[in-house]
């Protein structure tokens, strides 16, 4: 597991700084996707590893954003393990079959990140002289977010995939055998 810790680590890393990179040189002043959030989302539903490491991931991949976003430090971290849980407990539950499935889970990833962030915001607004009002407005706008981020999910999913079978950290789906004709 600790090799493809590192992937993804890595891996949430580069494309952190791919995104936030393509954003500065082109001067975008759009929201822009949460490639973490689709990084939680193929965590959550592999088969491989336990709750635990998978949880030191998530918290991982929060710490780089926070440092991305330069936020109060602690803020992303909370909201990618409340994510992340929320995300495991429905990977017991749901399959997730096909890109549409995949993006509606990363966009239900991001929600709630942003929704945990927001919230953790609003109770320290006070103590850090946040305007409640600009708060209000930001959680508006996360609806942009929300939909940067299902538009990478597909993409994002596909070169996580490429990377860790390209490792051989992840084994290729076997082909059911088909019988044979009379």
């Amino acid at each position: 597991m600790f090799f493809r810790a590192l992937a993804y680590i890595v891996l949430g890393w580069l494309l952190l700084a791919a995104v936030a990179g393509l954003g500065h040189v082109f001067e975008l002043s759009i929201m822009l996707p949460s490639t973490t959030a689709v990084l939680l989302v193929h965590l959550a539903f592999s088969r491989e590893g336990e709750l635990p490491a998978k949880l030191a991931i998530a918290t991982v991949l929060g710490y780089l954003e926070d440092l991305h976003q330069g936020g109060p430090l602690g803020t992303l971290i909370l909201a990618h393990q409340v994510s992340f849980l929320a995300l495991y407990w429905a990977s017991g539950r749901l399959a997730l079959h096909g890109w549409l499935s995949r993006a509606a889970a990363s966009m239900l990833a991001v929600a709630v990140i942003d929704l945990a962030t927001w919230g953790t915001l609003m109770v320290l607004a006070d103590p850090m002289r946040i305007p409640r009002d600009a708060l209000m407005v930001s959680l508006w706008q996360a609806r942009w977010h929300v939909i940067a981020t299902f538009l990478v999910a597909h993409p994002v999913w596909l070169l996580t995939t490429w990377l860790l079978r390209r490792l051989r950290l992840e084994q290729a789906p076997t082909p059911e055998p088909t019988e044979a004709a009379p």
